[in-house]
């Protein structure tokens, strides 16, 4: 049997086991986070030649933004909105000019099959200058139609079709009537 010979009328304990490990860890924590804020603090400054570059190109941003707004000031003048109207009009205009229809119905003549028939075709062209033909075509059969897709996209000078509406045949209207549009390789 064992007898506590603590004579103490308020007894101490194990807590002081329990606050010294607390106090040195604590301790160790306190440490730690001043080196890490040490090293945040030391992260946040630039090197010499990195802050020397980025005022050199802050200075450049500040140059070319006033170009900028000096160029944007010039093209808002009527005058100059004129001349850029009547340039794109008169380019629109050289480029539709330089389509080939000859051209054009010489190479659709060679994909065209015999029983499909040429109803409407309008040529389009694009901001990179490719030609784009959309048209309507009419046929005797569905498989004649095919027979005229499969000659597209077999061809060297047209792209592959999109087929964009069908309209079956009606008493006025005896052929089965498609629209698509494709990609035409004539160069302007």
């Amino acid at each position: 049997m064992r007898v506590d010979l603590n004579l103490a009328t308020r007894p101490f304990g194990r807590s002081r086991l329990f606050w010294t490990a607390s106090a040195a860890i604590g301790a160790v924590l306190l440490v730690i986070t001043a080196g890490l804020l040490y090293s945040f603090w030391r992260s946040g400054k630039l090197p010499p030649e990195l802050a020397a570059k980025e005022t050199q190109l802050r200075a450049e941003l500040a140059e070319l933004s006033s170009e900028e707004t000096q160029f944007a000031s010039a093209l808002k003048l009527p005058e100059t909105l004129e001349v850029y109207d009547r340039s794109y009009f008169l380019n629109q205009l050289l480029t539709r000019k330089g389509i080939s229809w000859t051209k054009t119905f010489g190479d659709l003549e060679g994909v065209l099959p015999p029983r499909v028939l040429m109803m409407q075709i309008r040529p389009e062209v694009t901001f990179d200058n490719k030609v784009r033909l959309d048209m309507q075509v009419g046929a005797e059969a569905p498989a004649d139609f095919i027979e005229f897709l499969k000659s597209l996209e077999s061809s060297e000078v047209f792209g592959s079709p999109n087929v964009r509406g069908f309209n079956p045949p009606t008493d006025n209207e005896p052929y089965f009537r498609y629209q698509l549009m494709v990609e035409y390789e004539q160069q302007l």
